[in-house]
């Protein structure tokens, strides 16, 4: 799935508008962010590699044919390694066959090196907040800068990721992504008002970004 196509053009902007009004009323900066994978998960397709070949290996002992030429014996081994490989390669399985630990753990890492990479800890108050979206995961992340955790407590954005959450799985991504920003807004106004002289210090639109 490609998050650079994953919203046309006319949704990309109403995102970014939103994240315009959001922050009219707040010194924060809100980002959101949509990723096609976090993760390459290579360990998925080496294991279908390792158990088609095993397959394979069975099914030539099987039914081999002792009078046949010597390259027939890795027929079945080198069929069931590429079955393997392009059955655990399709998103669906793959995330079947990986624990939920492990996803956690990727989804959790890519989202902090979002953060960092696209400089939300470099507002001037520390008040920059990722609103992250994993689609081959089907996780979503929020996380915020060290002057917004000061005043607002992380368990906050749950809210927040449920609402981005139940629009990805509605097929309403779009809704999902600009009412999430919506109450970013609206949570960071109360601690974080916009002031005369405030500026905008990250880009408003959409960051889109394959594995």
């Amino acid at each position: 799935m490609n998050p650079e196509t994953f919203f046309t053009t006319e949704e990309q902007a109403r995102i970014e508008r939103t994240v315009v009004a959001a922050e009219s009323e707040t010194s924060g900066e809100i980002v959101p962010m949509i990723v096609d994978a976090s993760a390459r998960y290579a360990e998925a397709e080496l294991t279908g590699v390792v158990f088609g070949m095993v397959v394979g290996t069975i099914i030539e002992f099987i039914w081999h044919d002792p009078w046949g030429p010597v390259h027939a014996y890795v027929l079945w081994p080198t069929v069931g390694a590429i079955l393997g490989y392009a059955l655990c390669s399709i998103p669906m399985v793959k995330c079947w066959m990986l624990p939920r630990n492990r996803i956690a753990e990727a989804v959790h890492l890519r989202s902090l090196a979002a953060f960092a990479g696209h400089g939300l800890h470099h507002t001037k108050e520390h008040t920059g907040i990722l609103i992250f979206a994993s689609l081959l995961e089907h996780r979503v992340v929020v996380l915020a800068d060290r002057g917004i955790n000061e005043k607002v407590g992380t368990g906050t954005w749950q809210g927040v990721v449920e609402i981005l959450t139940d629009g990805l799985k509605s097929g309403n991504a779009c809704d999902g992504f600009c009412k999430a920003i919506e109450r970013c807004g609206e949570i960071l106004a109360v601690n974080f008002p916009r002031r005369s002289d405030d500026e905008d210090e990250l880009p408003n639109r959409l960051v889109s970004k394959g594995e």
